[in-house]
């Protein structure tokens, strides 16, 4: 076990403990994913952090997360053409090195500093093959995340990508990301993010509570919190998880675990 970083003990679990899932897949062939950068951030994952994936399921839904999301991105991109491509909540994530881009297209990643503070040292962004700039930012707050994203989004067609952030937030929080990127994002702005089920969300909240962590997961009962604001799911892709009262022709009502690819779209009146 190395040394631990300085800079790592700030880190929340949650960016290492979606490492240490992309770095085991990598490992493993056959698993469909390939990051060989995940590595250098999951060998600084500390213990205690370690410890949680042995009570949990999580890391066949990251994996599983990670290749829908790459799929997703990687048609948009072949559909484009883009300005840009932001990041939102991008943790130790590697697609601004590891996917092929086209050419024109740049790369905003998004997250609390700690998480990019060590980013810069693991993985610098001048390394990257497309151009790459860092914006610190608290993502709770869409009055300063706003301003920062319509300074650098206004006349460029702009594709968001979001993994593993929207559970960690509450339904009024999903709300106002959902509504300050949909005005930064512009008429022809797209969105590939994930979510949980109501259900889901409890049960690896348990989970984790098992663990000895203080983690919370949220769900969403239905798509309002993003039609409200002007955006229209595309399409869907399962998660492992999601659950046979929830999934497509199913006799639930209830959003299934997934990776959604949403659109913009009218608000409706009223």
């Amino acid at each position: 076990m190395p040394a631990a970083h300085p800079l790592a003990d700030r880190v929340p679990a949650t960016a290492f403990l979606t490492a240490l899932a992309r770095a085991g897949a990598t490992a493993e062939p056959g698993s469909g994913l390939h990051d060989p950068y995940a590595e250098r951030f999951a060998r600084l994952c500390p213990d205690s952090v370690r410890r949680i994936t042995r009570h949990t399921a999580g890391t066949p839904v990251v994996v599983a997360r990670t290749v829908a999301v790459d799929r997703m991105l990687a048609d948009l991109l072949a559909a484009g053409p883009w300005d840009l491509c932001v990041n939102l909540g991008a943790g130790f994530d590697a697609r601004s090195h590891r996917l092929d881009w086209p050419g024109g297209c740049g790369v905003i990643e998004i997250d609390c500093a700690p998480v990019l503070d060590l980013k810069d040292r693991l993985l610098p962004a001048a390394t990257a093959p497309v151009p790459v700039e860092r914006l610190r930012c608290d993502l709770r707050d869409p009055t300063v995340l706003g301003g920062l994203l319509r300074r650098r989004t206004a006349g460029r067609r702009t594709l968001l990508v979001a993994e593993g952030l929207l559970t960690y937030l509450a339904p009024g929080e999903v709300r106002a990301l959902a509504a300050a990127v949909a005005e930064a994002a512009g008429a022809d702005g797209a969105w590939i993010c994930d979510l949980l089920s109501t259900a889901s969300a409890r049960a690896l909240t348990a989970a984790a509570r098992a663990a000895g962590t203080d983690l919370t997961l949220h769900g969403l009962p239905d798509l309002a919190v993003f039609e409200t604001v002007g955006w229209r799911c595309e399409r869907l892709e399962l998660l492992p998880t999601a659950q046979p009262s929830t999934r497509p022709g199913g006799t639930g009502r209830h959003l299934p675990d997934g990776v959604l690819q949403l659109s913009r779209a009218a608000v409706p009146a009223g």
